[in-house]
């Protein structure tokens, strides 16, 4: 292969993907509400490592350090969540000034560094007002959604262009509603099919009120998507697989992109879906926000509220610290699958990254040589992907900075930056140093370097 053979397109974006709850803290700072993940790691033994994110990596006061590190990498676009109860505290009704303050401060020193702000309204921190009311089993919810939606592009879309109402709706419901080891914590199916439609309902509502305010705003969604497989072939494993492919991937995206709810689940879902549920969830979407980790293995498991959970992937693979298969050729099917059921549309791989044991060596480096090979392995497959004719437009890594991992706390690193939580202190790592070659040559560069500053 030749380099010019290993470019990507130069209209490519490069950019690094966050989430407010994972990297802000200051969350009882300023009028800020609180949210279900508030709540949620108050329980005892919910977090793994009995952590919280009151402070997590301080994003709130350090954004302008945390804005010049993804200059420095050379990030084209930073796609990042609003929390929705710092906005409006109880989810609906007064505006919090504060709130929207902050996110001008950051938007308006992203674009003063030369960095295209790509705003999704929602990652899972639900305010707490609206759970208590009944949070997404509540079809008023997806009315206030939209209307919270109305305040933010009324607000921030004279400098934003780029909007998805919601993050990974899929895992929201496997991991929190399904398995239970999320906000809000289990539920009863039918408490999740209602869930799932008023999400999908929320979409629908935002998108109208996004091109409302402005009809020429650039609109997609965000998901993460997974080839799925069940060890074996026993029936009750092909069921499994099925099920869990039916819940992971598709009765979040079919009704979006084909507007229509996959067989397995469609009967269960229709009470819920009322005149024009359906027209309005199926809008046409500018792009497709695709996440991507790893490859799904999926059994049996009758603790979860559909009977089917997450399992390990077979021995003696490589696997991230997350217990996650390494396997590029898994984002490249997904990517074909994407292509083929949705009729190719435009993709941004929105998230992509592992995590790691990273450890700082004695002068203070992190040499995560294993992010390296990830990140190449990976990349790779998006290059061949748009060999093959998919329509991939820009690959935003996950994340720029370790954080608060969810129910994980801070016992797993995903960054490219090393966060010190004692200090706060930041220390790019190998990884950071690669994808800045990367974006810059705008090419597919080999891992074998030693990459430092």
């Amino acid at each position: 292969m030749t380099s010019s053979d290993r470019n990507f397109p130069n209209d490519f974006v490069w950019g690094t993907s966050s989430s407010a709850f994972q990297i802000e803290g200051a969350t009882r700072e300023d009028g800020r509400g609180e949210s279900v993940w508030d709540r949620f790691c108050a329980r005892s033994g919910a977090i793994a490592d009995h952590s919280n994110a009151d402070i997590a990596c301080d994003h709130y006061h350090r954004y302008s350090e945390d804005i010049d590190l993804m200059a420095a990498l050379g990030t084209q676009a930073y796609r990042f969540s609003l929390a929705w109860p710092r906005i409006i505290p109880d989810g609906h009704g007064a505006i919090n000034a504060d709130g929207i303050d902050f996110y001008d401060r950051l938007i308006d020193r992203l674009l003063a560094a030369g960095i295209e702000p790509w705003i999704c309204l929602h990652h899972w921190d639900l305010p707490q007002a609206i759970e208590d009311r009944g949070g997404w089993r509540n079809r008023d919810t997806a009315d206030w959604f939209g209307e919270y939606t109305a305040v933010v592009a009324g607000k921030f879309s004279d400098r934003v262009r780029r909007f998805a109402p919601i993050n990974e709706p899929n895992v929201l419901i496997w991991v929190g509603y399904n398995a239970g080891i999320h906000a809000p914590g289990q539920r009863p199916r039918d408490e999740c099919i209602a869930a799932i439609h008023h999400i999908n309902l929320a979409h629908g509502k935002a998108i109208k009120s996004l091109r409302d305010v402005d009809a020429d705003l650039i609109c997609g969604n965000i998901v993460t998507m997974a080839p799925v497989v069940a060890p074996g072939s026993a029936a009750d494993q092909i069921a499994a697989a099925e099920l869990t492919d039916c819940l992971w991937r598709r009765v979040m995206v079919d009704p979006l992109m084909l507007g229509r709810y996959p067989d397995l689940l469609a009967d269960e879902i229709a009470p819920y879906i009322l005149d024009d549920d359906m027209a309005l969830i199926s809008q046409p979407l500018d792009f497709f926000g695709l996440n991507h980790y790893n490859r799904l293995y999926a059994a049996q498991d009758p603790s979860c509220s559909f009977g089917v959970g997450e399992t390990s992937p077979p021995e003696g693979v490589a696997t991230t610290d997350m217990g996650w298969q390494i396997d590029g050729l898994a984002l490249l099917e997904q990517l074909r699958d994407v292509r083929d059921r949705y009729n190719n549309p435009e993709i941004y791989v929105t998230e992509n990254g592992a995590a790691f044991p990273d450890e700082q060596n004695s002068a203070g480096q992190v040499i995560d040589q294993p992010r390296v090979d990830f990140l190449y392995e990976y990349l790779c497959a998006v290059h061949d992907a748009i060999g093959e004719g998919i329509k991939v437009r820009g690959y935003f890594e996950w994340s720029l900075l370790d954080n608060f991992e969810w129910s994980l706390g801070y016992s797993k690193r995903f960054g490219l930056v090393h966060v010190d939580y004692a200090t706060q202190k930041r220390t790019p790592k190998s990884s950071f140093w690669y994808l800045k070659e990367v974006f810059a040559a705008n090419e597919l560069l080999p891992p074998t370097r030693d990459y430092r500053p």
